[in-house]
């Protein structure tokens, strides 16, 4: 049984940069291969490789000296922390930038009418009510937008719980490492996030105060010049390591369509084992979601359909998504012009046994629903081929209250579909919920509803078949920004 073991000890959790990986990486690889599929990879190997590389601030070398007015003071790693920070100093005037998004195609421009060029920039991190971030191009928000309008340094002010939480004189938070792809002329602003207090100095001269603007989301201030002044000095230490997607592809019958691919997804990678070592089994997460994609594929080779199938089995998804954008942004294995569809499966092996009033299980749907999420956002083709195959074939329920663009919970962005539909592909994702075991040792094997993870498959390996085999592309009717 391959959740069996993807989910044992032996593979301790399969964390990308752990040594165990690269056994269930040659372990997908040999399944694909017994299939028929061939290496997506350079010489058709079944490995895609990148390298990450791994960031930790070194607090002892990191400061921010801010002059307010005419009051100059120096603080320290725990007054701000990092995010995302290039190394490096930075200095020059603040000016309060919004949210950092400028999108004229939203008619949406925090800079209009600012100048940033040399200066700092401080920015609320977040999106306002009038912006689709799905339809954002990568230059128009964040570091990206700050850097391209001339910004040399962020001050960020977080809005969210963990960060309002913070008070003057809390220890500082533990260092991070955080993992990031290693890209090409990947040059990064010094950034630091704020605490409460040290951003209510600033926000003083937006007549309010951290807790008055957090209750606004940000919303309503105007960017502007601040009376302020920064300088920056963050050293980020930074180490390099290899990884590798697991890919594969099964060539299409139609001579003419065999150079269009549906694609299969699905990470492979989970958790690193904890300081207590405890392992993080990952069974569901995305263990579910990586036996059912072998499972599809399987199926799919005993009688290939039209188009060709690429499967990819993502590496780093918990570390932000990262073979995702590696194989979308940096070197995809096939073109993304020729890529029909991307159907990824992350999380389809739980279900929510009646009676269960665990305020933690409230998201998790029972054993006969299912969450399709982002089907509608690109082609109304695919929805509409997703409804009328369950209701041929599975008929379980779809439902859609994740897929609203408001739900607070974004999981439109937090799976690798994401990466694809970014750059104006077609994607379905299928998801079972957050629920009471999710990112923890207890994520196991035994707690599996099988029958509900083979009927989702199922119903992924009907859609796949029919997109593979449709006489004409997906219609696309609502594009994506381009990236």
């Amino acid at each position: 049984m391959h959740l069996e073991f993807l989910a044992s000890k032996e593979l301790g959790g399969r964390y990308t940069l752990s040594p165990s990986f690269a056994i269930a990486a040659r372990y997908l690889a040999s399944r694909l291969e017994s299939y028929g599929f061939h290496g997506a990879g350079a010489n058709a190997s079944f490995l895609q490789p990148f390298e990450v590389i791994s960031s930790k601030t070194d607090v002892e070398k990191s400061a921010l000296t801010l002059q307010v007015k005419q009051e100059k003071a120096e603080y320290k790693y725990g007054d701000f922390t990092t995010f995302n920070s290039g190394s490096g100093s930075a200095e020059g005037p603040i000016v309060f930038i919004g949210y950092g998004i400028s999108s004229p195609a939203q008619k949406h421009d925090d800079y209009a009418n600012v100048d940033v060029k040399g200066k700092v920039v401080l920015v609320v991190g977040g999106t306002p009510a009038d912006v689709d971030t799905s339809r954002l191009a990568t230059n128009e928000q964040g570091e990206p937008a700050a850097r391209a309008h001339g910004a040399v340094g962020e001050l960020i002010i977080s809005l969210r719980a963990n960060a309002a939480n913070r008070k003057p004189g809390d220890p500082p938070p533990p260092v991070r490492e955080s993992v990031r792809l290693d890209k090409p002329n990947d040059v990064r602003l010094p950034a630091v996030v704020l605490t409460p207090a040290l951003a209510d100095k600033l926000l003083a001269q937006l007549d309010t105060n951290y807790e008055a603007f957090r209750a606004k989301r940000g919303a309503g201030f105007t960017s502007r010049p601040l009376d302020a002044f920064a300088k920056l000095n963050i050293t980020i230490n930074e180490t390099r390591t290899g990884t590798q997607n697991v890919v594969g592809i099964l060539d299409g019958t139609d001579t003419k369509l065999k150079s269009e691919y549906v694609t299969l997804s699905a990470h492979y990678d989970h958790l690193k084992t904890n300081a207590a070592g405890e392992i993080y089994p990952g069974a569901d997460d995305d263990g579910s979601g990586t036996s059912s994609v072998l499972a599809i594929a399987r199926a799919l080779s005993l009688k290939p359909p039209k188009r060709s199938v690429l499967v990819i089995f993502h590496a780093g998804e918990e570390l932000g998504l990262l073979g995702s954008q590696y194989n979308t942004d940096v070197a995809p294995v096939v073109p993304l012009e020729n890529t029909v569809v991307d159907l990824n499966i992350d999380m389809i092996g739980r279900s929510r046994l009646e009676g269960d009033d665990n305020k933690a299980d409230e998201q998790l749907t029972d054993a006969n629903t299912i969450y399709p999420i982002g089907a509608d956002r690109i082609s109304s083709e695919l929805n509409n081929i997703e409804e009328q195959t369950n209701n041929d074939f599975e008929k379980l329920k779809l439902d859609y209250t994740l897929n609203d663009p408001k739900h607070p919970d974004r999981i439109y962005f937090r799976s690798d579909h994401w990466n694809y539909a970014k750059h104006g592909i077609p994607i379905i994702f299928f998801f079972d919920g957050v629920h009471v075991d999710y990112h923890k040792p207890t994520d196991t094997i035994d707690k599996i509803d099988f029958t509900k993870m083979s009927r989702v498959a199922r119903l992924v390996y009907e859609i796949a078949w029919r997109v593979a085999n449709l006489d004409h592309r997906l219609a696309i009717d609502k594009p994506v920004a381009a990236n």
